[in-house]
């Protein structure tokens, strides 16, 4: 019931945020390109069985913690069994490639996001972090994999996994032209994903998900599509079939207003940076 209910406040949030949307938050892009992100959520390469306490140790979503000047240290932070215990295997998967900066090609051989290599500019150890969010509200944390430098400009985050029957799985994993970002509604106190995604020059979306019953869930979809339609390419959806024959079309104006909105809502959380992890 919890769920279903956070799905319906969810669905309720974005279509109040569609009606709201009465002035721009920018002036008209002459783009034809509203993101910089491409294919589908990647499957989860590596799974590995854990137990879970009967009370898993939660916590507050933390403030955006880029450039800061903390002491990360996490022994003895409330988060430290999920580190040590829970997803030890899935952070680690980018300690030795941020530590000998692996290239592209590497990461990709690997079954790693490429994005870490634009992060190595001094210490990648630094750039780079995890962290950790409670998307449902079940109790369970999700781990993040995301940038912690220039973050406050460009939140990407790199992986997203959480644990189905007490196992760690990807929910997602960005790319150059697939990119993920989390969105936390101060008000509602709520968390979601907005995924960035790039087929081609002449088509690309925003999927705006929230996490159910283990999976990401399309809430609304905002697509640009100039070869189903060269005179009005924008259109909303409410699922990733890419297949705008049957979604709602909208003018440009209501596009740009809703994927402004949405990225107001953009955020990183607190990282513990890589060069502290064992």
């Amino acid at each position: 019931m919890m769920k279903k209910t956070l799905m319906w406040t969810m669905v309720l949030l974005i279509f109040t945020t569609f009606i709201a949307c009465g002035k721009p938050q920018q002036k008209e892009a002459d783009t034809a390109n509203p993101t910089a992100a491409a294919t589908e959520i990647v499957s989860d390469p590596t799974t590995a069985p854990t137990e879970i306490p009967t009370e898993a140790p939660t916590e507050a979503p933390a403030e955006d913690s880029s450039d800061s000047d903390e002491d990360f240290e996490y022994e003895g932070d409330a988060n430290s069994y999920y580190i040590d215990k829970v997803y030890h295997d899935q952070i680690a998967r980018y300690s030795a490639a941020l530590s000998e900066q692996w290239d592209e090609s590497k990461y990709f051989e690997n079954n790693l996001s490429s994005l870490p290599t634009s992060y190595y500019e001094g210490n990648p150890l630094d750039n780079v972090g995890f962290g950790f969010v409670d998307f449902d509200n079940d109790g369970s944390m999700e781990l993040i994999i995301g940038a912690i430098q220039g973050a406050k400009k460009n939140p990407v985050v790199f992986e997203i996994w959480t644990l189905v029957d007490k196992k760690p799985v990807m929910l997602a994993q960005s790319n150059s032209t697939d990119r993920y970002y989390l969105q936390f509604a101060e008000d509602d106190n709520m968390w979601s994903v907005a995924n960035e995604v790039e087929k081609s020059a002449s088509n690309t979306a925003v999927h705006y998900m929230m996490l159910i019953e283990g999976k990401f869930e399309v809430m609304q979809a905002i697509i640009f599509d100039s070869e189903a339609n060269a005179k009005k390419p924008w259109f909303m959806a409410y699922d990733v079939d890419w297949d705008t024959s049957n979604d709602m079309k909208i003018d440009k104006k209501t596009a740009k207003d809703i994927i402004e909105s949405n990225k107001n809502l953009y955020t990183s959380i607190e990282y513990f940076p890589y060069i502290y992890f064992k």
